[in-house]
């Protein structure tokens, strides 16, 4: 793996353009695309990896795509109107043995600005509750209010329109009973580090601020 040195100052104008181009535009442009985005990328991933692991040594960075970098590509299954490319790299670094349903923090990088993430996809709903419901409910719900206030984050994942039941609808944690999902994101505009090795602390910096959230959700054993 090597060194992460910063993306090339042409990466992020050929991310922003890749939503226009056609399939086969991007085969005979795959190179091009590797040496601007995938090799900085796996570099990057593991770089803060490493950063994020002093202080939580279980989080798992996979410098790979279907690892901690999703793919490049739109599934077209399901929106089949949609551009076959994204115009965003999003990262992830999960605290857990599934993937899926493991407490994460999120990097997303894009044109318009870096986002920054910290959420959850409970496997199962009846625990997630049971866990609202409980002391350490309120834990969460105060790490989740804390985080959206210092960074105007938005907080996402409400799935229901009522409180369910058997809780009372004055429940204290009554919004986040609602939730299917958990997701606290905010966004930062592009820092000009982006094209250097002080990327990688940029980030660290900013998923600190979502560590404490991180860490009640994993403490929770969803």
């Amino acid at each position: 793996m090597s060194t992460f040195e910063g993306y090339p100052s042409e990466a992020l104008a050929f991310l922003a353009a890749l939503p226009s181009r056609s399939a086969d535009w991007f085969k005979a442009n795959r190179k091009t695309y590797e040496e601007l985005l995938v090799g900085p990328t796996k570099a990057f991933v593991s770089a803060l990896g490493d950063e994020l692991q002093e202080r939580r040594p279980d989080i798992a960075a996979q410098p790979k795509t279907n690892g901690s970098i999703s793919p490049i590509n739109n599934d077209l299954r399901f929106a089949p109107d949609k551009s076959p490319y994204k115009d965003n790299v999003l990262l992830r670094f999960w605290e857990g043995p599934n993937k899926k349903t493991a407490p994460t923090l999120f990097v997303r990088i894009n044109p318009e600005g870096i986002g920054f993430a910290s959420g959850v996809v409970p496997a199962d709903l009846k625990r997630w509750r049971e866990v609202i419901d409980s002391p350490h409910g309120a834990i969460i719900a105060d790490e989740v209010a804390a985080l959206a206030k210092a960074k105007s984050a938005d907080v996402a994942g409400v799935g229901l329109k009522k409180i369910p039941a058997p809780y009372p609808a004055d429940h204290p944690q009554g919004e986040l009973l609602r939730h299917k999902m958990l997701q606290v994101r905010w966004q930062e505009p592009v820092p000009a580090s982006i094209h250097k090795p002080t990327f990688v602390d940029w980030c660290g910096r900013r998923l600190d601020q979502a560590t404490a959230l991180h860490e009640a959700l994993v403490e929770a054993r969803l």
